[in-house]
């Protein structure tokens, strides 16, 4: 299989580094890129219409980012008898319905997991699922950037232009964070993700983003009083046929999982009647996680799909090492791996899961727990 890249920024990078070095049945041919002058591979050229009609290219890639050029990409490669796989969530936000019915008309795939949730297979999971049953909602913590901001200020009590500091020079924050404070970037994943969950196309511009450019620290405080913590939620619901979509930062119960995810992970969350809830979370962005996702994509579309071999395996347990809780009223034959001894219970040396498996052999009458690092 040829693809065509366009676009080699962070994601861009991402995929030609996974399959260049793991995957010699796919080859990376030609790059777009804006200058030549930047870096030295036969593979780059700037003009995108060499990819977008080179017949032996079988899938193109788009990494760009906007809405434009991409979007007339895309549906040129489609039309041109091309695969298609984007991680652009703004362009899909506004274009997806044209280019899923292009794909369809020239009995192409067009595939975007990558657009939301970066390595967590969000999208995949929508559609699998609405193979057995209707999805009536979902949810999610869609941005990491504001994740990131919104966990920095309920731990630290940092203000809001601290954490987003904070968050900009760990390279969470773009140094214009509008798209992701002011609540767009979630609501082009809620578009994305309605049009997977429930087969509608949406507006962006109809979809009401609460984001969180004006939260002050006494805002997180008070939350806090209650037992609350604060995240961005991107929500879809499809009631008898009508939709709602929107964005908007909510004050979570403290046992509510949503209200755990830290840092700059994400976390999305479906419904439906045989399911249930079913929940999905990992890393949002990033180099390798985003284009994880475009090259599983593209995985998909290949029929050879990824070679496999399977063997039977020993279970080298010697290679666990922990710290165990055992607790019981007899426990004797432990003395030789504690490292804290009371009465009724111990706490182990670091030691093999191997050794303490043997020390169990015998014994039926205790009990063993993991201690965490």
């Amino acid at each position: 299989m040829k693809i065509g890249l366009l676009g080699h920024g962070v994601v861009g990078k991402g995929v030609t580094e996974i399959i260049d070095g793991h995957f010699p049945e796919i080859t990376v041919t030609s790059i777009l890129v804006k200058d030549l002058s930047e870096e030295n591979d036969p593979r780059y050229t700037t003009d995108a219409y060499q990819i977008l009609n080179d017949p032996q290219i079988d899938v193109v890639v788009e990494c760009m980012g906007g809405i434009e050029p991409a979007y007339t990409y895309v549906r040129t490669a489609l039309e041109n008898g091309k695969h298609a796989v984007t991680s652009n969530k703004k362009m899909l936000a506004h274009h997806l319905k044209e280019l899923a019915d292009t794909a369809e008309a020239h009995h192409r795939s067009l595939r975007f997991e990558a657009s939301c949730g970066g390595c967590i297979p969000w999208i995949h999971e929508l559609e699998r699922t609405g193979r057995i049953d209707n999805i009536t909602s979902f949810r999610g913590i869609m941005n990491g950037t504001t994740n990131y901001i919104l966990s920095d200020m309920t731990a630290s009590g940092a203000d809001f232009s601290a954490a987003l500091k904070e968050a900009q020079k760990l390279g969470y924050a773009e140094a214009d964070p509008s798209d992701d404070i002011d609540g767009n970037d979630a609501a082009y994943k809620c578009c994305i993700s309605a049009f997977s969950a429930f087969h509608k196309a949406v507006d962006p511009e109809q979809v009401p983003r609460f984001g969180i450019r004006h939260l002050a620290a006494k805002d997180i405080a008070n939350a806090q009083a209650d037992g609350r913590v604060i995240k961005l939620i991107g929500r879809g619901c499809l009631d008898y046929g009508r939709l709602s979509v929107y964005v908007m930062p909510v004050m979570l119960k403290g046992d509510d999982p949503m209200s755990l995810v830290s840092s700059n992970l994400n976390r999305f969350e479906l419904s439906c009647r045989t399911l249930g809830t079913a929940s999905f979370g990992g890393q949002g962005a990033g180099s390798l996680p985003t284009a994880h996702a475009v090259v599983q994509d593209i995985l998909s579309i290949s029929d050879s799909g990824i070679p496999r071999t399977w063997e039977t395996s020993d279970n080298h347990i010697e290679t666990v090492r922990g710290t165990y809780y055992v607790s019981g009223k007899d426990l004797s034959g432990f003395e030789s791996v504690s490292a804290q001894c009371h009465d009724g219970w111990l706490l182990t040396r670091e030691m093999s899961l191997q050794e303490l498996t043997a020390l169990m052999q015998e014994r039926q009458d205790v009990f063993v727990c993991e201690v965490s690092r």
